[in-house]
């Protein structure tokens, strides 16, 4: 699949969960909870990046005077449009960005990076938009996220059943190209509970992200299947209860002033 029809692809998913979302978004209302912790508010403005359908706009209004919205799907935005909280609101891609350089104070991002097919790009994007002293707090999943359900499904078939997510290493080698950007990472493990597989699959269809974007099977999964699934799982409880991994990072990014 080429870099468009992926892009393409992954907006279609998160344009179709756009009513499903925020009833779903467990492990996202947490992350972005804990991310907003480390953002320093400012009397400017702020870009949401990946504002998905707006839900998490009350709060993040509550740190900036002004809040800028960008979501690759035009259906999320529509939402997040509705709930009028954004003063302005950008269908784009977050690897180029329609905004002009050092006109934003911060820049939000919760567990958007990982659908970005060059996640550097974002950050150099990031650093151009940054006013001198301006800062950015973004969230993303490392390698080892859904390990289990991956494990699962390795024991059924030889698809790719979830997305390949990048090593931490990754992120600790992108100070050394944006040397005018301070980072600071931390890492956190969130486990989530689930009745079943099928309600861990379906909770991520509801949220838009069930793209893979590699070695798919684009044909239907059958009941067996998802029946092996359950009992190739590891680590369920007794009452057949599963729990999913999420490896989770967050990166707090200052950018150094002109007068460092």
């Amino acid at each position: 699949m080429n870099a468009l029809a992926l892009t393409d692809d992954i907006a279609r998913h998160f344009g179709r969960a756009r009513e499903s979302y925020e009833q779903a978004a467990r492990l996202q209302r947490l992350v972005a909870s804990r991310a907003l912790s480390l953002l320093t508010p400012t009397a400017g403005l702020l870009l949401d990046l990946g504002s998905g359908p707006g839900w998490f706009h009350p709060k993040l209004k509550q740190h900036c005077s002004e809040l800028i919205a960008l979501d690759l799907s035009h259906d999320m935005l529509q939402k997040t449009m509705a709930a009028q909280q954004a003063t302005l609101v950008f269908q784009a891609d977050a690897q180029s960005l329609p905004v002009a350089s050092e006109s934003i104070d911060r820049v939000f991002s919760s567990l958007m990076l990982q659908w970005c097919e060059q996640p550097g790009l974002v950050l150099q994007e990031i650093d151009r938009v940054l006013k001198p002293g301006g800062s950015a707090v973004l969230s993303t999943l490392l390698d080892g996220t859904l390990q289990e359900f991956k494990q699962a499904w390795s024991q059924v078939d030889t698809h790719q059943h979830i997305n390949q997510f990048l090593p931490l290493g990754f992120y600790q080698q992108l100070q050394q190209q944006y040397p005018d950007l301070c980072l600071q990472l931390q890492t956190e493990l969130v486990q989530l509970d689930y009745p079943d597989v099928l309600a861990l699959a379906r909770e991520l269809k509801d949220l838009g992200a069930n793209t893979v974007t590699q070695g798919r099977n684009k044909a239907l999964t059958g009941k067996q299947s998802w029946q092996k699934v359950q009992q190739a799982y590891p680590s369920r409880c007794i009452d057949g209860q599963i729990s999913a991994s999420y490896q989770v990072l967050y990166l707090t990014l200052t950018k150094q002033s002109s007068e460092s």
